[in-house]
């Protein structure tokens, strides 16, 4: 089981090294590829193209962070009775 152990680690680092050097390598990076996007034409993208899914997204994200604010702050007087072991007075 060690020697499995070891071999897979031995694998994970040369395939490591190997992502590495072919990223790194100067082929990839010699020149700029043609019609690459730009951060102005992800942000037109995003705002004009997508704005509608945009604003759904955002408000159930909304939705979920409400809800989930909602849930953890549940300070009713019988959970908190029972959490602290008192008796209502």
């Amino acid at each position: 089981m060690k020697l499995l152990s070891i071999i897979t680690r031995v694998g994970l680092l040369g395939l490591a090294l190997v992502l590495i050097t072919t990223i790194t390598s100067d082929l990839m990076w010699e020149s700029e590829a043609a019609g690459s996007p730009t951060t102005q034409d992800l942000a037109a993208s995003l705002l004009i193209d997508w704005s509608f899914a945009l604003v759904i997204i955002g408000a159930l994200l909304a939705l979920a962070m409400v809800g989930a604010a909602y849930l953890a702050r549940d300070e009713r007087m019988e959970n908190l009775l029972y959490e602290f072991g008192g008796e209502e007075e």
